[in-house]
């Protein structure tokens, strides 16, 4: 059964590929199919979730992991955005950094609460070692996709 849902991802993001194909332009991030496939495709193998189990688990981080998207969209569009717009830090108040501040210490502490239910959640069904897992997991995917966006640019900017 594993392996069948592996080699269902691995279609699915090759037939994702050749639609993204006809629609050129960088979509990197988590709503681009290919990162999303090789998400899912990580942390399926990592976790090695029995079919009960990934029935349960895919809602339930598909929800958090939509919530945490939601969350880095707010940090970056209400502080990151507004800093620079004003010139860098440098050029803001200090009034305006408290508000920045303020305003990032209450995203902060709802990624906190949102991973903690993550993990609240999946303990009612799946062993802590593999939460734990899911954060190796997670932690893998993100530096592996780092390296191959560091070799693209590399390999682009060899080209010019």
């Amino acid at each position: 059964m594993k392996k069948t849902i592996l080699i269902f991802i691995v279609i699915f993001s090759f037939s994702l590929g050749i639609g993204y194909a006809q629609h050129p332009g960088p979509r990197l991030g988590p709503n681009n199919p290919k990162v999303r496939a090789l998400k899912i495709a990580t942390i399926t193998d990592k976790l090695d979730l029995s079919e009960s189990e990934s029935e349960k688990f895919w809602p339930i981080y598909n929800r958090y992991d939509k919530l945490r998207e939601q969350l880095f969209r707010q940090e970056k569009t209400e502080i990151r955005k507004k800093v620079k717009s004003a010139g860098g830090i440098k050029n803001i108040t200090n009034e305006q950094a408290l508000e920045y501040l303020t305003l990032l210490q209450e995203i902060k502490f709802k990624q906190y609460k949102i991973k903690a239910k993550l993990y609240d959640d999946l303990k009612k069904f799946l062993p802590a070692k593999k939460i734990l897992l899911l954060e190796v997991a997670e932690h893998e995917f993100n530096r592996s996709l780092f390296e191959k966006l560091r070799r693209k640019r590399r390999k682009f900017n060899n080209k010019r």
